[in-house]
């Protein structure tokens, strides 16, 4: 199996004025990152593809340390400043099957990748892990919502005022997404959002539920407090 993690942003509400980039910052004194990947390397995962930007040499030299039994292979994104599907498409190549895609803030249960896995994936399609519980979000302004027809997504986006469930940042996608994305991207990148929209416009864009699987978009000083609490 095959992982993506999305590491290029600057992070700046988590990070400003620090030496090194979001994903390094440490919960449970253990770096965000390195968190998903022991996940990652739990589930059987045997390739990860980290696109790096901003501070991509620190983050880089800082995962090395680290011993893993999968590979890790960086993919550099000179267009760090763009949206996150713009940075998702400098892996284009790197898509070449069902593969995870993750978010190198968002920590979650092992469970919820388990989730995501087991949906039977067209060669088309993708997948998205969805939670049905809002209430239970630290930080709904700031969440992706999601409207959605049975499994198939109707509507994404974070001012969505009408919705069913949260974006929990775990996908499952195929080379039909990456073609969607390279459809909507223009001058100014495009985002994740914009290319799942696309997907779901050709009904080819399917939800999981999570069920009672944790996950926490680690974003703010507020989040990350809560996540340390979460841990502990």
């Amino acid at each position: 199996m095959k992982a993506i993690i999305l590491a290029a942003g600057r992070g700046e509400r988590l990070v400003s004025g620090l030496a090194y980039p979001k994903p390094l910052k440490r919960v449970g004194g253990v770096p965000l990152i390195v968190r998903i990947l022991r996940n990652l390397e739990r589930a059987g995962v045997d390739e990860v593809g980290i696109i790096v930007g901003y501070l991509g040499d620190v983050l880089t030299a800082a995962l090395r340390r680290y011993p893993f039994k999968m590979k890790l292979t960086f993919i550099e994104n000179d267009e760090w400043h763009k949206p996150n599907g713009t940075s998702l498409l400098k892996a284009r190549d790197f898509v070449t099957e069902a593969t995870f895609v993750l978010m190198s803030d968002h920590l979650w249960s092992p469970e919820l990748l388990t989730a995501v896995a087991r949906y039977p994936l067209d060669e088309d399609e993708a997948v998205l892990g969805i939670d049905f519980d809002v209430p239970r979000c630290f930080d709904l302004p700031d969440a992706t919502k999601v409207f959605i027809d049975g499994d198939r997504v109707v509507n994404i986006g974070k001012q969505l005022e009408t919705f069913h469930a949260l974006d929990t940042g775990v996908f499952r996608i195929t080379p039909a997404l990456m073609d969607e994305l390279a459809r909507v991207n223009g001058p100014d990148g495009c985002s994740l959002s914009q290319g799942v929209a696309a997907l779901a416009a050709r009904g080819q864009m399917r939800v999981v539920d999570v069920g009672d699987a944790m996950w926490i978009d680690v974003d703010t000083p507020a989040t990350h407090a809560f996540a340390e609490r979460q841990l502990s």
